[in-house]
């Protein structure tokens, strides 16, 4: 087994001229020209997981038992033989990752993992190796919120190749948080509710509401957008032209939340309420039709009042019928493929109330509602945790699942933001 540096060089070389590990593999791998005896430099083995960086951060939900990781081998270039490749993990570069990141993790216990091989072969005239997954097990039995590190490595390679030694190592941080961890993306995408459906029997639960309570988590990438999708406003649930929760409007600010619901809208415009792009927020409105008053709540905390508000009427959300005018996550209205009303980012923890929250019961169940089958008030529940799929459950036990208008994207490293730990 040997370390080459002479590639390494050529990699700072490489780096100065601004151009990726990356790229250059890949020129190397579409280049036709036979470079067995004839190469531009010795070829290297290394992990696919370790190419761009050699640390990845493994962060889950504290209900997760179990998860896994996939890691191959690579070469820059094929071989004219069958390269066998050990990988390990490696206790001995805990305390160099450590220094590294500043931190002082410790070594994840054998017992949470288990390597599917410790031998894996690159086929003669190929790049890239068989698989070798990394299982993660018992994972609630960690500490919650406790960092732990993995290191797996290149152990030894045949016939004296070489070894990449900046992409040997691959350190997973193994980290089993309290936070939310999965979301689901609404870019070019929304979640309708069949369930709501007027004449539906599981419509019941959001009509004749005289108190309503709407909650989500979001995180926006562009509230604008740009060209031919460029938007005023992105929306978060509700119903077009009857009760909606969204973000802008025309001739108002595009990252300033907005309550229109019975052709009543409110706040008025006030850029000192804007949301920020990439940034977790809970958000929630309360609207009282008896007493005509409506709340905006952002992470906890009010953000905007209103008294003599709406009609007096009660909410009737059980009322969609196919089209504009329908409940709906994440759209609001427009054709099916018109997303310029659309949420371009990321939401979970969807709530649909009865009763109007106090500020207190929104702050301290921003991120979690325990038993929302016997929670008093809680009409429509949609966590958005499944992390796979196109359906979102309704945790009500109500059975109004969201469905998704085209396949849902759950994107990965997702952790939202407590801002209501003391």
């Amino acid at each position: 087994m040997k370390t080459k540096s002479t590639f390494r060089d050529i990699l700072s070389l490489v780096s100065f001229t601004g151009i990726t590990l990356s790229t250059l593999l890949s020129f190397v791998g579409c280049d036709n020209k036979d470079y067995s005896n004839d190469s531009p430099f010795d070829n290297v083995v290394y992990l696919d997981a370790a190419k761009l960086k050699d640390v990845s951060n493994f962060t889950f939900n504290r209900t997760i038992e179990t998860g896994q990781q996939i890691i191959s081998a690579q070469l820059a270039r094929p071989a004219a033989n069958d390269i066998n490749v050990g990988i390990k993990v490696a206790p001995s570069l805990v305390d160099v990752y450590n220094a590294r990141l500043g931190a002082n993790y410790a070594m994840l216990d054998a017992k949470y993992y288990k390597l599917s091989a410790q031998q894996t072969v690159i086929p003669q005239g190929k790049i890239t190796s068989d698989p070798v997954t990394i299982d993660f097990l018992s994972l609630t039995d960690l500490d919650i919120d406790a960092s732990y590190l993995l290191p797996v490595t290149i152990d030894q390679v045949s016939d004296g190749m070489n070894i990449l030694s900046g992409s040997q190592s691959i350190c997973y941080i193994v980290r089993r948080s309290s936070a939310i961890t999965t979301a689901v993306s609404l870019k070019n995408n929304y979640f309708k509710v069949p369930g709501f459906e007027a004449g539906s029997p599981t419509a019941d639960v959001v009509n004749n509401m005289t108190q309503l309570t709407f909650e989500a988590i979001i995180r926006v990438n562009d509230f604008k957008g740009s060209g031919a999708i460029a938007k005023e406003i992105s929306t978060i649930m509700g119903i077009e032209q009857y009760c909606l929760f969204r973000i802008g409007d025309a001739g108002f600010p595009a990252q300033q939340l907005q309550f229109s619901c019975q052709e009543n809208k409110f706040p008025n415009a006030d850029n000192s309420k804007l949301l920020q792009p990439n940034e977790w927020y809970h958000v929630a409105v309360v609207y009282d039709t008896e007493k005509k008053t409506a709340v905006m709540y952002v992470d906890g905390r009010e953000q905007s009042s209103i008294e003599d508000y709406g009609t007096g009427e009660p909410v009737n959300l059980g009322m969609q019928k196919p089209g504009d005018f329908m409940f709906k996550i994440g759209h609001s209205y427009g054709e099916p493929d018109d997303m310029g009303r659309q949420l371009d980012g990321e939401i979970c923890e969807v709530r649909v109330w009865n009763v109007a929250r106090s500020q207190q019961e929104i702050f301290d169940n921003m991120y979690n509602i325990e038993d929302p089958t016997n929670t008093p008030g809680l009409q429509a529940y949609w966590k958005f945790n499944e992390g796979e799929g196109d359906i979102a459950k309704d945790y009500t036990g109500h059975g109004n699942d969201a469905q998704a208008y085209a396949k849902a994207t759950w994107p990965a490293g997702i952790e939202v933001t407590q801002k209501n730990k003391e």
